[in-house]
């Protein structure tokens, strides 16, 4: 038995950012315009097939940083005052995939699978001390499949998020 029978080749490509630019301008406002493409091949050389999996994806993200953001809370009867900047951003995108197998023998191919998602991604980061960073987050994301035989889908998902960091200088 020979081990060097292979009966799948692939080949995969990733270019994230094929193209982008990620700005933060002196008024504190961030833009950020990116183009994502990949592409991966798949040879099956036992059934004379050829997969394909083509995507792209647009993304345009706008952001703004509040400086030194002042804070004012009342904690067990002690009123505390936090000093920091506040992260707020927002991001939209668009990514589209397509699947296609194609029969080399037959030269036939037909489209097996694929999405168009749209995606709303906001965040707003504070640092609450030198260790501990609160994140309040909202992701979603909206699909609609290229083939008949899938629905579409709608995920949200939404929180807050803290993140304490040990040994931080």
């Amino acid at each position: 038995l020979n081990p060097f029978v292979f009966s799948q080749v692939g080949y995969v490509e990733e270019f994230a950012p094929f193209i982008g630019a990620d700005i933060t301008m002196r008024n504190n406002i961030q833009l950020r315009a990116m183009y994502n493409r990949n592409r991966m091949f798949m040879l099956g050389l036992k059934n004379h097939s050829l997969t394909e999996d083509i995507g792209s994806e647009y993304i345009i993200g706008f952001g703004y940083i509040l400086k030194d953001l002042k804070l004012n809370f009342r904690f067990r009867g002690r009123e505390n005052k936090l000093k920091s900047d506040l992260n707020v951003r927002a991001d939209f995108s668009l990514r589209d995939n397509r699947t296609k197998i194609s029969n080399i023998l037959l030269s036939d191919s037909q489209v097996t699978g694929g999405q168009r998602i749209m995606g709303i991604k906001f965040s707003a980061d504070y640092n609450m001390s030198r260790n501990f960073q609160l994140r309040l987050f909202y992701d979603q994301l909206i699909t609609k499949y290229k083939i008949s035989t899938a629905f579409p889908l709608s995920t949200i998902r939404a929180g807050l998020t803290g993140t304490f960091t040990f040994g931080g200088n």
